[in-house]
């Protein structure tokens, strides 16, 4: 971790990216970003990396590519479909709209579209963290998720959902770092993304959260993996996730599950040939 790899960290919102070292090799850049936020260039990576990792399947590029479409037709329009669904994602944009100096609420996610854009101009390798959902494992844990999100007394409790957000903001606040020479509003915006990002993880078991993490970590150690064994010696993946998830996929990192070669963009040894 930039500074302090101490095993098990505490959630933490700092701006410098964590960093984990695999023992079979490469290492990861955990960089963390905040939903519909711009960042500007001090945020953003200024280190050499192999290739990129995201947290999301093959499926959202296609999410990406229409919503980019749509905001071209009508800037706004996906903030105010995002805004009419209501619930902590709504609450989430509400919150960043208020911020008036700095960019937020932009559709589709500013700094994950903008890495893509960049590894596929670089030729880089793009891994996709999410399994696909023709994945019968990643299904059976999309069916038990969304059964959690429905029992009874789950659904009781999203009356007092409203009151769960600003309890999580409020912890969030105490914790939320200014980053030097950029407006505070960032500090701002990170608790509150946090605070949505608290309501989510709060709603699904412990276990449910371990055995979705411990795949991700599979499948991020898989990426480095791949690298490895198309001759780059000592590979280094951006992986671009949520500033508040950081610290459980570092965690899970630590465990060091088994490998699992996820989705790239296309092959390795393939674009080593081209160069």
């Amino acid at each position: 971790m930039g500074g302090n790899n101490s095993s098990h960290i505490e959630t933490n919102l700092e701006w410098e990216d964590l960093t984990w070292k695999d023992p079979d090799g490469g290492v990861v850049h955990l960089h963390g970003v905040l939903p519909t936020v711009v960042y500007p260039n001090t945020l953003r990576p200024r280190f050499k990396w192999s290739g990129l990792g995201l947290m999301v399947s093959e499926e959202e590029i296609e999410l990406w590519e229409h919503e980019e479409n749509l905001e071209k037709k009508s800037p706004g329009i996906n903030f105010t479909g995002a805004m009419s669904q209501g619930g902590d994602f709504s609450r989430l944009l509400g919150g960043l709209s208020l911020l008036e100096n700095i960019q937020t609420c932009k559709f589709p996610d500013p700094e994950p579209r903008r890495l893509f854009k960049y590894a596929e101009r670089g030729e880089k390798p793009i891994f996709f963290i999410e399994p696909s959902l023709s994945d019968d494992d990643w299904c059976n844990w999309l069916e038990l998720h969304a059964h959690e999100l429905t029992r009874p007394l789950k659904l009781l409790s999203n009356m007092w959902s409203g009151r769960k957000f600003k309890k999580n903001l409020s912890k969030m606040m105490k914790i939320a770092k200014v980053k030097s020479g950029e407006s505070p509003e960032f500090a701002v915006a990170s608790a509150i993304s946090a605070a949505w990002w608290l309501g989510l993880e709060n709603a699904i078991s412990s276990e449910l959260k371990a055995k979705r993490d411990s795949r991700y970590a599979s499948r991020i150690r898989g990426a480095l993996a791949e690298m490895r064994n198309s001759g780059i010696n000592e590979p280094s993946l951006l992986l671009v996730t949520s500033l508040a998830q950081r610290v459980s996929l570092f965690n899970a990192l630590e465990n060091k599950p088994l490998v699992e070669m996820p989705l790239c963009t296309q092959t390795v040894s393939e674009l080593m040939e081209e160069e």
